[in-house]
C-alpha cells in the first residue's frame, strides 16, 4: 500500500513540475528568451518624411512608425525587381519586415515598395 502510494505520489509530482513551470510564465532552462529588441514586426503604410536612413511610416488611423534602414536592407519594387533608397519617396506605400526595438522604432529588413504615391488607391 505504501509503495503505490509513493508511485502515485512521484507519478503526480512528475506530471506537474512542467506545468508548474508554464503556468509560471517561465521557460524551461535551455530555450532562449527573445528580447524586445529581436521582435519580429511587419507593417505597411504610406511614408510621410524620409531622411539618410529612417522613413516615417503612417501605418493610417495616425498611427506613426519610425523605420530605420541601411544597406543591409532588401529594398524590393512592387514587380519584384530590386529597388534602391531613391525608390523610398514621401508618398509611396510601402510593406515593411523588421525588428521592433524598445524604443518603438522598428529596423527594417526587408522593405516592398506597394504602390508609386502617383498612383491612385
Amino acid at each position: 500500500m505504501v509503495k503505490r502510494r509513493v508511485a502515485i505520489l512521484v507519478g503526480f509530482l512528475l506530471c506537474t513540475m512542467p506545468l508548474g513551470r508554464a503556468a509560471l510564465g517561465t521557460p524551461p532552462r535551455g530555450v532562449p528568451t527573445p528580447s524586445a529588441q529581436d521582435s519580429d514586426f511587419t507593417m505597411e503604410g504610406k511614408i510621410t518624411d524620409k531622411s539618410a536612413g529612417k522613413l516615417t511610416i503612417n501605418s493610417g488611423d495616425n498611427i506613426i512608425f519610425h523605420v530605420l534602414y541601411n544597406d543591409s536592407t532588401e529594398i524590393k519594387k512592387k514587380d519584384g525587381s530590386p529597388g534602391t533608397a531613391q525608390d523610398l519617396r514621401i508618398g509611396v506605400k510601402v510593406s515593411v519586415a523588421g525588428s521592433l526595438a524598445e524604443s518603438g522604432e522598428i529596423t527594417a529588413k526587408k522593405i516592398e515598395i506597394e504602390a508609386d504615391g502617383a498612383e491612385k488607391q
